[in-house]
């Protein structure tokens, strides 16, 4: 009886040719976007201007911007966006880690991908000698709020909104 092989998960810095392939797998729109405040809502009617990056190529290309896919024999499984955010001079903490987006396909959930992906941005956070790392969940995505409080996350601030034409 021989021992099925376990698939190796590889975590490497993504290319631009990798955008169409996280497109495939970017269900952030349709899950969160969808159901969130009118002030995260994107435009449908938005065209990138002539030179201008798409979301992205904002990361790949960027300074201090940074898109890490995981991916096993070829398939790409889920990719994370993370960058240095520089605060306000009057804050005592200057810069921090900021985790943008994590996506994994639905397919392959479960797995520890998105474990692995949040070592790689800690791990390039910690080289870069920042002390803290933030992020944004949707208060409705119990599931994202679920696995970053597993991963040492503590809720800080919520955000709020109104509507003002309707007092």
């Amino acid at each position: 009886m021989s021992i099925p092989k376990r698939d190796v998960i590889k975590i490497g810095k993504a290319n631009k040719g990798d955008i169409q392939r996280i497109r495939k797998i970017d269900n952030f729109g349709e899950e969160i976007l969808s159901n969130c405040s009118p002030l995260d809502k994107l435009d449908p009617k938005y065209k990138l201007k002539k030179g201008e990056k798409n979301y992205y190529e904002k990361f790949i290309l960027g300074k201090n911007k940074w898109c890490y896919i995981a991916e096993s024999e070829g398939k790409l499984l889920g990719y994370i966006l993370f960058n240095i955010e520089k605060r306000e001079p009057y804050w005592k903490i200057k810069k921090v880690g900021y985790l943008d987006l994590i996506v994994i396909d639905k397919k392959e959930r479960g797995k520890g991908i998105s474990k692995l992906l949040f070592k790689k941005a800690y791990e390039i956070f910690k080289e870069k000698k920042l002390e803290y790392a933030k992020l944004s969940v949707q208060t409705d995505n119990d599931f994202a709020h679920k696995i970053w409080k597993k991963f040492g996350f503590k809720d800080f601030r919520v955000d709020m909104y109104r509507q003002l034409r309707k007092l």
